[in-house]
């Protein structure tokens, strides 16, 4: 009995040996296979970033191509530069008499039209002077008219010795008849040749007395060399009166109005400034490898950081003879042994329209400035189609040196 149920017991446990073999392979075959499934996705993560990258650049060089061409064609449409100022006419405004400032109208930096009043001087002073050439030019007219009254008196006394000296010589001539028939004496007659000769020597006195009497007077009326003088005094002093009201030579906005009522001002002193609002112009410096693409006429816009976003209209005026340094004082001297080539800039002046009145422009300022070189914006993209054989023969009307 015994030895039966030992014999089943080790039945039984040979044969639960068997019933775990197959829960073994299954769990052998389970860690075979992670492994293996561990691998691939790692694999397959690496392969899709690899594509992401990929397309990434791909989008990279599409934009970047993209931005490359649109620069091109812009730089074969336009030349620009920030190397440009505006500029405008300007006037320095002084008094061209020296005296003491009365009024000040006007205030800095104020819109003026041609003839307002900038400022007055004291007129007292010049008022003066021209009181003091009226009185000139009235003593010499007053002695015009005594030189022209001793000239009528020489004139009268010449008369005068001469009608003397015609009784006298018509005397000697009757006791010469006389003497003929031998009723007057030798003593008459000599006396009487010595009255024709005393007579005569008085016409040759009032002769040049007479002589002296124009000489002194000069020429008549306002010919006469003194009356000239005082008019043109008087002239000069009532010139100078009228500068004592400084008036605006130009319309236009003023700068450096700082003068005030009792200042002194000299002759000829700088006291402000009148810039012009209109006719304002542009000083682009573009490089000398562009300018063969610039022409008079060309039309241009203007940006100015005052007013971002507005463009100002203009066209290219005329381009400079020289290059900027070509008209220094002392200019370049490049003989020499270690000379190195520079790219040189040449101004272009671009004049702004005038029909923009409502962005003022202080002269001075930087502006961004384009050219426009030609009108057709597919003339770029039909140059490329022509390198690459796609395109026709036409070529744009201009080349922008990049």
């Amino acid at each position: 009995m015994n030895q039966t149920t030992k014999e089943t017991q080790s039945k039984a446990d040979t044969s639960e040996p068997n019933k775990d073999t197959p829960t073994l392979s299954a769990s052998t075959d389970a860690s075979s296979e992670a492994p293996k499934s561990k691998q691939q996705k790692p694999a397959s993560a690496k392969s899709k970033s690899s594509r992401q990258r990929l397309v990434f650049i791909i989008v990279l060089l599409l934009i970047a191509t993209w931005f490359g061409l649109g620069y091109l064609n812009y730089s074969h449409q336009y030349l620009s530069t920030e190397d440009a100022f505006i500029s405008g006419n300007q006037t320095q405004i002084g008094s061209q008499v020296a005296g003491l400032i009365q009024t000040t109208p006007l205030q800095n930096n104020k819109d003026v039209q041609k003839g307002d009043i900038l400022f007055t001087l004291d007129p007292a002073p010049f008022q003066i002077a021209v009181d003091e050439a009226q009185a000139g030019l009235a003593t010499a007219e007053r002695e015009q008219q005594t030189a022209n009254a001793a000239i009528n008196t020489a004139q009268a006394e010449l008369m005068r010795q001469k009608a003397s000296a015609q009784q006298a010589e018509d005397h000697l001539h009757r006791l010469t008849n006389i003497k003929n028939k031998q009723f007057v004496s030798e003593q008459a007659l000599s006396d009487a040749r010595s009255a024709l000769a005393v007579a005569k020597a008085a016409v040759d006195q009032a002769q040049a007395q007479l002589a002296q009497a124009k000489t002194q007077a000069g020429a008549e009326g306002a010919e006469n060399d003194l009356i000239k003088t005082a008019q043109a005094k008087l002239a000069q002093a009532q010139y100078n009166l009228s500068k004592t009201v400084v008036r605006a030579p130009m319309s236009g906005r003023l700068a450096n109005y700082n003068i005030e009522p009792g200042q002194t001002v000299n002759a000829n002193q700088t006291v402000c400034s009148i810039v012009a609002t209109t006719g304002l112009w542009v000083d682009a410096n573009f490089k000398e490898t562009d300018l063969g693409a610039v022409h008079i006429g060309q039309p241009a816009q203007i940006e100015s950081d005052i007013y971002p976003g507005h463009v100002f209209k203009g066209h290219v005026l005329s381009i400079a003879a020289g290059a900027g340094n070509a008209f220094s004082l002392l200019p370049p001297q490049n003989a020499t042994g270690n000379w190195v080539k520079v790219t040189q800039r040449v101004p272009v002046r671009i004049l702004l329209d005038d029909t923009d009145t409502k962005h003022h422009l202080p002269i001075g300022t930087s502006t961004t400035t384009r050219i426009e070189l030609t009108k057709d914006p597919h003339g770029f993209w039909q140059s490329m189609l022509n390198v690459i054989g796609f395109g026709g023969h036409t070529s744009p009307s201009h080349k922008s040196s990049l």
